[in-house]
């Protein structure tokens, strides 16, 4: 049962877009929303204020080096009568780091890491971070698995003696460039169920614009640490990073750059960094840019100005990470980060791990989106959303006759495709064919021009050829491909009696949407269509009992009843449920949602906004219902839902109860 191995109590995702998640953390000072950057405050030299922070940027968290108090007497002995949230004048959470940097920095640290810990504690820091050993870049392999090793024993220690619940317990992730050494420690973090997984020693990586390897570094921490959250980017400061660790699921951000940066008059921007002496003209619309003479920011000797650029750079992170957020509301990431990475060409690199991590970042991405995909550069045909389609389209699509393959050609603008081919179409469904149409992205089957992305995806007028014609001639073993030539094309061909366009689109679309073998379940019988004004089918009846209709925005179908009970017959369990106990299903039979600590198992094919059939452990049908959280996610998680019902079906007669 998934409820025995569920964890994460104080981290709900709230929506998402891929591993990309908006979230709520919950602390002992107040819910945050994520993600979110977390300015980080030096009380020995606080450029931006922590009022200003709070009031005027709306900081929802800050993070200050415990190891820096530590040392300090003055301030350790403040921290520890009065508290940290009294010290800094913030009432919202704080996050205390532990002095591990400063060990990177200056080779050594005197504090014991029981000290440093018990000393987070003893102040009221929201969340502790651990005393680990920072693996560096050129680490050794063997020296990286000790200083892992380490790190682990001091993770173990921090969660066993953690007694008043107070403090939450933040358990970084450590490994050097060592992939495989970095999911272990992932996984080691996971299953000690932290609080928050910090990825740390990747310092080195972003200075030196080591961007690629800084990818495969938090993608390696990430298959280790499975879902759970949130997973905070130790030391990214510079918003150009911001959207692309979002979307392969970093949740929080931390770093003194927006003040480093000030003192050598260095301004912010997501596309990179311009000294305020080479900029002519400001071009940016935040408070201080809009509020000040350039003239006067360039006098950068003065302590007010250099104060000044700081705001600048810190409310350029905030509108970024705002952003990002909008961005995984509207389902457009993808496309922000691609934008993004075109500002320097390391990071533009750094999207090959991701088309390299595809079966990784695939169990994430959602089948379809409420928006089209649009392209932005070459890069974009490796976005999971276009991938999937395609091996699928080359590797599990079943030509549905037995004849030559007829291509047509059409403008990207004539979409979908078959609406503008409906009289070649009732021209050739007579005879044994199989349609084609050659698109921007490559050929794809004309029964599938509806579904997404086909249908929603705006591409260029130049082919980009995700697939060439003759690569996928030679993969699905194409004897003939026929270019459409008007009528005249039909004096090659022999008349058939295989499936008409209709059951050709069904079969296809139930194949892709719910696995091998749904097509030809749902089509087994009579078919009868209800279709709108424009011909496009609406409803599709077998043996005149109502089992699918078709979402128009996606091409996809919901399900009915009857429908429902088809694919319950024909896939086993648990292809395609969601299982939950008998307390839910009462209500998950009114319409209520699935919540994520009711479900015992689940499909692991199902995928964010996936049709899903939701049954009781008997495999008793219970409702139909939108996926939100994929296996893994819901496996990770004891709060949230797991997925919206959207029809809820009265107790069978003959089900027991």
């Amino acid at each position: 049962m998934l409820n025995s191995i569920k964890s994460d109590k104080m981290f709900e995702i709230k929506d998402k877009d891929g591993l990309a998640r908006l979230g709520e953390f919950t602390t002992p000072h107040g819910t945050i929303e994520t993600p979110t950057i977390m300015p980080v405050i030096n009380p020995n030299r606080e450029l931006v204020s922590v009022k200003k922070l709070e009031q005027e940027f709306d900081t929802q968290i800050l993070i200050t080096n415990s190891y820096i108090l530590y040392k300090d007497q003055n301030l350790r002995d403040k921290s520890l009568s009065k508290g940290v949230h009294d010290l800094l004048g913030f009432s919202g959470p704080i996050m205390t780091d532990s002095g591990t940097f400063q060990a990177h920095v200056y080779g050594d640290i005197d504090v014991e890491p029981e000290e440093i810990l018990d000393f987070q504690r003893r102040i009221g820091s929201d969340v502790i971070t651990i005393l680990d050993e920072f693996t560096e870049p050129d680490d050794s392999r063997e020296t990286a698995r000790k200083k892992v090793q380490k790190t682990i024993e001091r993770a173990e220690y921090a969660q066993k003696s953690k007694k008043d619940g107070k403090s939450l317990n933040a358990l970084p992730v450590q490994g050097s460039v060592y992939l495989d050494i970095r999911e272990r420690c992932g996984e080691s973090m996971g299953d000690m169920n932290g609080d928050v997984y910090p990825i740390g020693g990747v310092v080195p990586l972003m200075e030196d614009y080591r961007f690629q390897e800084l990818v495969e570094v938090i993608i390696a921490a990430k298959k280790g640490l499975g879902p759970r959250g949130p997973v905070h980017l130790f030391g990214a400061g510079h918003p150009m990073l911001y959207s692309l660790a979002v979307l392969i699921g970093c949740d929080l951000f931390d770093s003194s750059s927006y003040a480093k940066y000030a003192k050598r008059g260095d301004m912010m921007y997501p596309e990179g960094t311009r000294n305020i002496e080479q900029i002519e003209y400001l071009g940016c619309e935040c408070p201080v840019c809009t509020s000040n003479d350039l003239k006067d920011l360039k006098e950068i000797n003065k302590k007010e100005n250099v104060r000044l650029i700081a705001e600048h750079n810190l409310w350029v992170c905030f509108r970024e990470i705002n952003k990002i957020k909008q961005s995984i509301k509207e389902g457009s990431l993808w496309e922000l980060v691609e934008r993004r990475a075109r500002s320097h060409p390391k990071l533009l690199e750094s999207l090959q791990v991701l088309n390299q991590e595809y079966q990784f970042l695939e169990r994430f991405e959602p089948r379809s989106r409420d928006r089209a995909s649009l392209y932005t550069g070459q890069e974009s045909i490796y976005r999971p959303t276009f991938k999937r389609i395609k091996n699928w389209i080359l590797k599990n699509y079943r030509l549905p006759k037995d004849g030559p393959t007829v291509y047509f050609e059409l403008d990207q603008s004539q979409k979908p495709y078959s609406r503008y081919l409906r009289e070649e179409i009732e021209m050739l469904e007579s005879y044994d064919v199989n349609f084609l149409v050659s698109t921007q992205m490559g050929p794809v089957p004309l029964e599938m021009d509806e579904v997404y992305p086909i249908a929603q995806s705006v591409f260029p007028s130049h082919p980009v050829q995700i697939i060439s014609l003759e690569h996928y001639k030679r993969k699905k073993k194409i004897d003939e491909l026929i270019r459409w030539e008007g009528e005249k094309t039909l004096t090659t061909l022999s008349k058939s009696k295989g499936p008409d366009f209709d059951e050709m689109k069904i079969r296809a679309t139930a194949d892709y949407q719910f696995g091998k073998g749904a097509g030809e379940a749902l089509t087994n019988g009579t078919l009868s269509y209800i279709k709108n004004n424009k011909g496009r089918i609406k409803n599709v009846k077998l043996d005149r009992d109502h089992i699918l209709s078709i979402r128009h925005y996606d091409g996809f179908f919901t399900l009915k009843e009857s429908g429902a009970r088809i694919l319950l017959d024909e896939f086993s369990p648990p292809e395609l449920r969601i299982n939950v106990t008998e307390e839910s299903a009462e209500f998950n039979r009114d319409g209520k949602s699935v919540f994520s600590k009711f479900v015992t198992e689940m499909s692991s094919n199902l995928r964010h906004g996936d049709e899903s059939i939701v049954v009781t452990e008997k495999d008793d049908l219970v409702a139909i219902a939108r996926v939100f959280l994929t296996e893994e996610e819901v496996m990770s998680f004891d709060k949230g839902v797991a997925a919206a019902v959207r029809t809820g079906f009265e107790r069978s007669k003959d089900t027991p109860i």
